[in-house]
């Protein structure tokens, strides 16, 4: 497996409570681990929430609008949207509606710039 480098800047106070964490706990080797199971947990939380289901598909209309991505890949990406989305319709219709209305207000707002 590849790995990528990242540099992340904690606040003392958080990396203080990580560090004393890792100690008394022993549940991950190092920080790092830690930090890495956090990401791929918080990815998943972000990827579960329809919220944010809607806004990707918003992105994903507003791209294609802009034909910045081929149809194939538009639709690949509309499906798996699709296939996240639809076990709640009601939510997601609600964040859809509240997306658009954000994203006219932007348009609007740019537009009397």
């Amino acid at each position: 497996m590849e790995y990528a480098h990242v540099s992340v800047k904690f606040p003392q106070d958080l990396d203080t409570e990580i560090e004393q964490f890792l100690k008394e706990t022993g549940i991950y080797t190092n920080k790092s681990e830690f930090i890495k199971e956090a990401c791929r947990s918080h990815l998943q939380t972000l990827q579960s929430d329809t919220a944010v289901a809607a806004l990707r598909l918003e992105q994903l209309l507003a791209k294609a609008e802009q034909r910045t991505e081929s149809h194939e890949e538009l639709q690949d990406r509309l499906t798996d949207l699709q296939a996240a989305v639809d076990a709640d319709q009601e939510a997601v219709a609600d964040a859809v509606e509240e997306a658009r209305e954000d994203t006219a207000k932007q348009l609007f707002d740019r537009s009397e710039s």
